[in-house]
């Protein structure tokens, strides 16, 4: 083949490349806002104690030195191990569960947990997907604790939940538990016959640097 034939077919080559690659941006760009930001507030969520836990490792080393890749490893593998859930966690949570005080009562009710969805007696549901395990000594807040708020053990295994729009929707709706906002993260501890459940505003990436005023609430029920 001559050169002068070559060049045109290796033009349209490049030519078919690039096509392929503004019909990806395309796609990308009519996937629903809502999926793409839930996704994102996953991939932060997941990322942040991981990364937390480099950030720590690195902090800990004297001018000059390194504990090399063993050090590395082990501080990506602390902050990995509470994201898988152990046997008693919320993975299997179901049932009708009471109010176990009277402000979960009062706000509440009782509370139905059935697959993904949870019900309460005043009427809302909120649909949820797994985002990830959380410990009890992990902070919500600045100063403030899983274990603390929830009075729990430390190495408790907390579920959190991603808030999801219902289906046919765009987003999740208001709801009063947050102040007629919406919800976007559950926090779920199962304890025998009790569940604890904390819920924080759409938008906040439960964290050690989460506004306080991102939590809404958290209330307790036992089975019934």
């Amino acid at each position: 083949m001559s050169a002068a034939s070559a060049s045109p077919q290796t033009a349209m080559k490049r030519l078919a490349g690039g096509l392929s690659f503004v019909c990806l941006v395309l796609f990308l760009l009519a996937v629903e806002q809502t999926q793409t930001v839930a996704a994102w507030e996953g991939l932060r969520a997941g990322a942040g104690p991981v990364a937390r836990g480099v950030a720590d490792w690195m902090g800990r080393l004297p001018d000059g030195a390194a504990d090399g890749l063993d050090g590395l490893k082990t501080a990506v593998a602390d902050e990995a191990r509470p994201l898988v859930a152990e046997p008693g966690s919320t993975a299997g949570l179901g049932g009708e569960y009471r109010p176990a005080d009277e402000t979960t009562r009062a706000a509440v009710g009782a509370l139905t947990a059935a697959g993904a969805e949870l019900r309460f007696e005043n009427g809302e549901r909120l649909r949820t997907r797994p985002l990830r395990i959380a410990s009890g000594r992990d902070a919500f807040a600045p100063g403030q604790t899983f274990a603390a708020r929830l009075d729990a053990p430390a190495d408790a295994q907390i579920e959190l939940r991603a808030v999801i729009a219902p289906a046919g929707a765009r987003a999740a709706p208001p709801t009063r538990l947050c102040g007629g906002e919406p919800a976007g993260t559950a926090a779920l501890l199962h304890r025998g016959a009790r569940v604890d459940l904390a819920l924080f505003r759409a938008g906040a990436v439960v964290g050690p640097d989460t506004p306080p005023s991102a939590l809404c609430g958290a209330w307790s029920f036992t089975a019934r």
